[in-house]
Formats: C-alpha cells, structure tokens, sequence
C-alpha cells in the first residue's frame, strides 16, 4: 500500500500561540487550522512580525486539523 502524500496549501497567519512554535492559520476559504514550526523548520523573515505573513502549509491527509510550515512567503510592499 502506497503512502499517501502531504496536502500542500497557502495561508495567513491570524495569530500566534507559542512565538516561533505554534501559530493558527487561515486558508482563503475561511478553514482554520493550528499550525507548527519545527525546530529545524524554516524560520520567519526578521523585517515583518508573523503575524503578517502568508505562509505554505504541509496538512496529514488523515487530520486537516493540524500541520506544518514549510515555507514563509514575505508579504509584497504596495
């Protein structure tokens, strides 16, 4: 039986739980979500607080309640 892989998607943080370990996430669609920083994760860009960012999340495709940071995107200047 093959594994099943990781649901990529794109969110922004609303809030931050734990600074630099537990932050929730919404999706463009209004879903909510809790989601970690790994330890050896990417890290948040220094210039912007968190909170402001949007970021790339890995889901389990067994509980979409809960995933990772994978990746920061740096919000654009307008």
């Amino acid at each position: 039986m093959s594994e099943r892989p990781p649901i990529r998607a794109v969110g922004r943080i609303t809030k931050v739980h734990k600074e630099e370990h537990l932050f929730e996430v919404t999706m463009s669609s209004g879903y909510t979500a809790y989601a970690i920083l790994e330890r050896k994760g990417p890290r948040p860009p220094k210039e912007v607080a968190p909170a402001e960012c949007e970021v790339v999340t890995e889901y389990s495709p067994f509980d979409m309640s809960r995933c990772k940071i994978v990746e920061w995107m740096t919000p654009v200047a307008d």
